[in-house]
Parts: C-alpha cells; structure tokens; sequence
C-alpha cells in the first residue's frame, strides 16, 4: 500500500519501491488522478463494491435532481448551475462505477483497457467541471448580494449558461492537454510534461478555486447570514451554497493532502488512491442530500413531494412569505432575479 512504499528521488525521475513488489511492474511517481497505475496491487475487492454502492446512490440522486432541476422546475439563475452540477456529478460517478466493475471482475483484454483509459479521462473532466462550478455559483450569489441593482437589472440574462458551458469547456481542454503530455508523450517514471500538468492542476483546484468559493462563503456569512441571524431568518439559497462548500473541503482534504506533501516536501502520500477516490465520490453523491435537508420543512409531519423542497431550496425569502413573515431587505431585492413557480 501507499503507506509501505518508499520514495526514491533522483534528478530526473522519481521511483516508488515497495517492499515485497520487486516482480511488480514498474511504477510511476502519484500524480493528480493520474491516468497510470499508482500501486502494485489492486485495492481491495470489498473496496469496489462499497464504490459501486456510493456511486450507484449518488446516480440515483443527481438523477432525481437534474430531472426536477432540467424538466419540473421553473429554471432561475442558480437552478442552472445546480443542473449543471448534476450533470458532471452524474458523468464523474458513472465513469467511477465502470471503473469499479471492472476492478472488481479483472476483466483482461484490450478492450476492457480501453473502457478504462476513457473512463479514467472523461471522470477527470467531469470532476474539473463540478469542481469549477462551486466557486461559479458561489461567486454570482456573492454578486447578487454586493450589488443587488446590477444583479437584478443588468446581469446579462444567459450569464449562468455562459460561464456553465465555458467551464464545461476549459475542463475537457485541460484534460485533454493532461492525456497528450502524460499518454502520448514519452510515457514513463521521467515524463516531465505529465509532471507539470500534476501540478497545475494541483495548484488550480487547490490554491486557486478552493480559495475562490471559500473567500465567497466568507462573504455570504458576513453579508447575509448575520443580518439574518439578527431577524431570525436565514435564506436556504445560502445555506445550500455553505453546504455544499462545505462537503467539497471535508472530502477533498485526503487528495489536498497527498498532493501538497509530495509535490512541496517530497513526502509519499499517506493515504491510498482508492481512499481519496471515495471520498470524492461521496462529495459528488451528497449534493441531493444538501438539497433535501436545506429545503425541507421541519414542521411539516409528513413527506413532502421532492419538487417542493428542491423548489424551496432554491428561494431566496420566499419561504418567509409562506409563513406570513416580512421578507428581509436582501430577498426583496433578489425577487425580480429569482423566479418562483
């Protein structure tokens, strides 16, 4: 495992030697969901069965969520975003069972090997895409709360859509430039260009785009959610926003980890690739349950259809007008940008 292997550094190439693995192909340095084997040996079976189960729930419920998001809700700014973090959830997620499956059968031949080289890339883009999107959305709320006039009356009426597909875009170009330097350029334990685009790609999820939503959250809590907290109101929109956040640092910090140690200190990575590789399919699993427990009505005694506490989760003081309550200043300026059904 990751934790019995020593690391070799020299000049130009990095050799990871395991105890116990001397007949073990030759491995490669851990790289940033790198395209080629990290360990000696598979994890293990039971592993890919508990992949496969979380991976399965989490289809389930993005499914549930872009159904409702994409056909029964009436779209609004942020519903958009959601529908496109479905989408990338459920892309990551499927690429990871196929993945699974196929570790768990040890299917051999050429083909399999192929499934599982555009498995391996096509999850890469997904997760650069829902990744990308968390600090998209946070930072348009952030927007809509700074500068409300703009928001409601100049904010161009396709911004969400706009930046959704130019994200979507930048996530394939960035894996496709990740695929030619670390597949077909020189493939092996010396590939400097693979060894670079690790890196970049470390220090865009990491120092770049986790310090973006984060520095927004910051802003939704000093902005919004004290305010809030003086009136006894607090808007859902928000909560579903720091929630998600939230999930996203929690079950990124196994991957951040690995990756600050041994591309800054040279240290091997504590945690094994399957570790990390669950804990952000977890992260692409629990947006529905965000979205159900943010929005559903705690006074309510019986179950409420899903299309209302998704719908709920989405407004931004329409909840305080259902209670008869007085909305606050933020939510009435947010009405005209926010649709309701």
């Amino acid at each position: 495992m990751a934790w019995n292997c020593s690391w070799e550094i020299h000049a130009q190439n990095r050799n990871k030697v395991c105890p116990g693995a001397s007949e073990a192909p030759e491995l490669y340095s851990r790289g940033f969901l790198t395209m080629q084997q990290i360990e000696p040996y598979p994890p293990p079976v039971i592993m890919s069965y508990i992949f496969l189960l979380i991976c399965l729930c989490g289809l389930v419920g993005n499914g549930v969520v872009l159904w409702f998001f994409g056909f029964s809700i009436k779209r609004n700014p942020f519903s958009i975003y959601f529908l496109h973090l479905a989408v990338a959830d459920i892309g990551y997620l499927f690429c990871k069972a196929v993945l699974s499956v196929m570790q768990a059968g040890a299917f051999p031949g050429a083909f399999p090997t192929y499934i599982r080289f555009v498995s391996r890339i096509l999850s890469l883009a997904a997760f650069l895409t829902s990744v990308s999107l968390l600090p998209a959305v946070s930072t348009e709320r952030c927007l809509s709360v700074l500068f409300p006039t703009w928001y409601c009356y100049r904010r161009p009426k396709r911004m969400s859509a706009l930046v959704s597909a130019l994200l979507w875009a930048l996530a394939f170009l960035i894996t496709t430039i990740h695929t030619y330097f670390c597949v077909y350029i020189a493939p092996g334990p010396s590939w400097g260009g693979c060894t670079h685009m690790d890196i970049f790609l470390g220090i865009l999820l990491f120092l770049i785009l986790a310090p973006l939503m984060v520095l927004a959250c910051l802003v939704l809590l000093v902005k919004v959610e004290c305010r809030a907290s003086r009136r006894h109101q607090s808007s859902k929109l928000n909560n579903v926003i720091l929630a998600m956040v939230s999930v996203f640092l929690v079950s990124s910090i196994y991957l951040g980890i690995d990756w600050f140690l041994f591309w800054v200190f040279e240290i091997p990575a504590p945690f094994p690739e399957y570790v990390t590789d669950a804990f952000i399919c977890v992260n692409s699993s629990a947006k529905p349950v965000v979205y159900f427990l943010v929005g559903r009505d705690k006074k309510q005694r019986f179950w409420e259809p899903l299309r209302v506490v998704f719908q709920r989760a989405l407004r931004d003081g329409a909840e305080l007008k259902e209670s008869g309550d007085t909305p606050n200043t933020v939510a009435m300026e947010m009405q005209p940008a926010v649709a309701t059904s």
